[in-house]
This record gives C-alpha cells, structure tokens and sequence, in this order.
C-alpha cells in the first residue's frame, strides 16, 4: 500500500507508533545527501521511542541508559547520517527548541524560519514523505485528534509525489533566510 491515512483523534498510538517506525527506519536506510526535511509551524522536544527495555540502543549507542529518547536525540542522531532541515515560524515554542543543548555541535541540524502565515506541515525523506495536520510538538503527537498520510513505496507515482514534494521544499529552502 503506497500511502496511509492515520488518524489520531487525540489518543491512541496509532501515529505515534507510524512516526517512529518511520523515522527509525531512515536510520537503518544508507547515509546520502539528499536531506530530510521536518516542516512544522511549530515544534517542540518529545519523547518519540520508548527504550525502556534497550529496544534502540543498536541506533543510538549513545543513549543506552535513556528511557525515551527524545526527537532532539533523533535529529542530531539523523543528522551524522544526512542533511536535517527544519523549516518553521518564529515563536517561543519553536525556538525554544531550536536552542535546545541537543543541537550543539550538530552542525548538520540547520533551522530556517518562515513568515508567521507558513502553515505548511510534514516529513519529507527520500524514503516516505508524511504530510497532514500534525504539528511536530508533543500535543501534535501525543495529544490532538490529528490526520496524517504517509506516503511510501517505490511506485512511479509515489516516487514522482516525492521527487515533487523535493522540489517544492528545496525551492522553500532556499527562499528563506539563512540566519537561524
């Protein structure tokens, strides 16, 4: 099945658990250069696996001890093996986050801020794209009644929706200014 709606409806796991398969798998995908993007008008830190019984610490050696790991973890995690790029709007909770300790010496983890009108929201990698209502912030993942799609498989017209959402985000990308 090439695409997946998930609704939330502000309980159960069912999206949490797509959002951390998902983004776990790009771990174990081969290193490239093609970035990941994370598109949310807001953002902040959650805790996106639970690693009670060690079941990731193959992925983050580092964080055996932790828990849950957090998406801060992931990212600067994610950003030793591809380019991570955040595009989201200036307000205390998103840059807050972009501050975060976590983010220090991960110079593959760049932020750029869009105008307050930016609504765009989604996860774009060269594996899956998830777009929808979610904000990636812990009410948007653990709280709010939200509908995602996630788009994955190696169909032609998968892969064209892809290499178009890659055109848009870049062509975004590019447009902002580079002063986070």
């Amino acid at each position: 099945m090439p695409s997946r709606d998930v609704w939330s409806h502000g309980s159960g796991n069912a999206l949490r658990d797509l959002l951390s398969s998902a983004l776990a798998s790009l771990l174990m995908a081969p290193a490239g250069g093609e970035p990941a993007y994370f598109s949310s008008p807001w953002l902040s830190d959650f805790p996106l696996f639970e690693n009670h019984y060690g079941d990731f610490v193959a992925l983050f050696p580092e964080l055996a001890d932790e828990r849950r790991i957090r998406f801060s973890d992931y990212l600067r995690q994610l950003s030793r093996r591809r380019p991570v790029r955040i595009i989201t709007v200036r307000n205390q909770s998103s840059e807050y986050f972009a501050k975060s300790p976590a983010f220090q010496g991960a110079d593959g983890v760049l932020f750029r801020y869009a105008p307050e009108t930016y609504h765009e929201k989604g996860v774009l990698t060269p594996a899956f794209y998830i777009e929808g209502s979610m904000n990636i912030t812990y009410s948007g993942v653990y709280v709010r009644g939200e509908k995602i799609t996630y788009h994955s498989g190696a169909e032609a017209p998968l892969r064209s929706k892809i290499g178009k959402a890659y055109l848009e985000f870049n062509r975004r990308w590019d447009q902002l200014p580079a002063d986070a």
